[in-house]
């Protein structure tokens, strides 16, 4: 059954709007400076911006939503009434305004890259510029995860409309996903090319090729995603014990070995911990991975009393993260010893006197765990088990879950609430393309499964 997505129509296309009524398009470098500034003030979680650009790495707020809805907590025993404001199923995102979210920032990166001649080539302009053209990459990447479904065939499959010129009149129709793949990785390999030296400008090139080894690797190229991951992780190593410790404990600014991060802005500990996340406990399928328990830091970080969640959100791209993309890829690559060895390595960091994995003595793989096949369509092994379980624990609440379910199978479960039964369907992990643009330009198809449309 398709959902019903409901929408108030609007009488323009907000995301190619942009020429706001009344304003003058920027003429000097500090005009365009204050325009780039607005939108990392919506990274850094200042809520005075208009551009919505918190959803760029997501908030604390919205990591905690897309961990809501997926499969580490135990739906099924939240405690009401504290918990009723939790999201519960895939279908409670469907409507949250990312998509013009997204659009309504790269048509201000569309306005620097289109319009910005005087100062170009100062450093302070190159750093403006490159910054532009790493936002508006990370829109796309975005809108890749969400809006278009796992790559499979890219080329024959739907990707985003491409907006990349200052046109208000335009109504473009979907590219395909391989295009809008090569425009994000082309936008970030812009970005490298002006190396962007400001500090307050955030898109240093490290993270920048810690975007491009994300979208590598959902993009499944596996060698690309390795390559940069590993270029990173030479300047930008791996912790473990204290200063782990201290990087997971710390609740703003960047600590350790976080590369960016969205809520830089200083925050009540209450704020980075949903106090109302109490209400819904870790489910038992997450809890039994850290099988060394108390000798697991992540566990004693990370689990509180009756299965309750301590940890602090994180919003952003950290060097573990990068470690574990190199490490699936390695596997993807057929170089299976090589993953092992780094697996092993990973563990070492985290869990104390942890004996090594051999081939032998890994594991067997858990069937009764949602995800069943990997990114290939290929059932789990226990080798490719092990690494998701390793990235499961280690990004928890950090976002990630959502997308790993998405891109190994979207596999469907159900959810109870008030004595009703909601079912995580297959083509829920994809969300729909607002309903007011389909209905303006009919020409954009939408998803597979949102035909039922109510405008109101």
């Amino acid at each position: 059954m398709a959902v019903a997505v409901i929408a108030a129509f609007t009488s323009c296309n907000k995301f190619l709007d942009i020429k706001p009524f009344g304003k003058t398009i920027p003429q000097t470098t500090e005009e365009y400076s204050a325009l780039l500034n607005e939108m990392l003030a919506g990274i850094d979680g200042n809520n005075s911006s208009t551009t919505q650009t918190k959803t760029l790495f997501f908030n604390d707020e919205l990591v905690c939503q897309f961990e809501e809805i997926a499969d580490n907590l135990e739906t099924n025993l939240t405690q009401y009434p504290l918990g009723s404001g939790l999201k519960f199923w895939l279908g409670n995102i469907t409507n949250d305004g990312y998509y013009e979210s997204y659009y309504a920032t790269i048509s201000r990166c569309n306005i620097i890259l289109d319009n910005y001649e005087e100062g170009r080539d100062t450093r302070d302009g190159q750093d403006l510029v490159g910054t532009a053209y790493a936002i508006r990459g990370l829109c796309f990447y975005q809108l890749i995860r969400m809006y278009c479904e796992p790559v499979t065939n890219a080329s024959e499959q739907l990707g985003m409309p491409i907006v990349t010129e200052f046109d208000m009149e335009a109504k473009p129709i979907r590219s395909s996903l391989e295009q809008t793949i090569n425009q994000a990785e082309s936008d970030f390999k812009e970005a490298l090319k002006y190396d962007i030296q400001n500090e307050m400008c955030r898109f240093n090139n490290d993270v920048v090729k810690a975007m491009l080894a994300r979208l590598y690797f959902w993009a499944g190229r596996y060698d690309e995603a390795l390559a940069q991951a590993e270029d990173v992780l030479k300047r930008h190593p791996v912790l473990s014990g204290e200063n782990y410790k201290k990087m997971s404990e710390s609740t703003e600014g960047l600590v350790g070995n976080q590369l960016i991060r969205s809520d830089l802005i200083p925050k009540s500990e209450t704020s980075t911990i949903n106090k109302y996340l109490v209400a819904r406990p870790m489910s038992i399928r997450f809890i039994k991975l850290f099988a060394e328990k108390d000798k697991d830091i992540r566990y004693r970080l990370f689990v509180g009393k009756k299965r309750t969640n301590k940890k602090a959100f994180f919003a952003g791209i950290r060097s573990a993260e990068l470690y574990l993309i190199a490490m699936e890829s390695q596997y993807h690559l057929g170089k299976t010893a090589e993953a092992l060895e780094m697996l092993n390595n990973f563990r070492k960091q985290r869990i104390e006197g942890v004996e090594d994995y051999t081939m032998e003595t890994l594991p067997a793989v858990d069937e009764t765990e949602y995800i069943k096949t990997d990114s290939k369509g290929n059932a789990l092994t226990p080798l490719l088990q092990a690494i998701l379980n390793e990235r499961r624990k280690e990004l928890y609440l950090e976002g990630d879950r959502f997308f790993e379910l998405k891109r190994n199978g979207r596999p469907e479960f159900w959810v109870m609430k008030n004595g009703l039964k909601y079912t995580n369907k297959k083509y829920m992990y994809t969300l729909p393309i607002d309903p007011s643009d389909v209905q303006l330009n009919p020409a954009i198809q939408q998803n597979e499964g949102y035909t039922e449309v109510v405008y109101n």
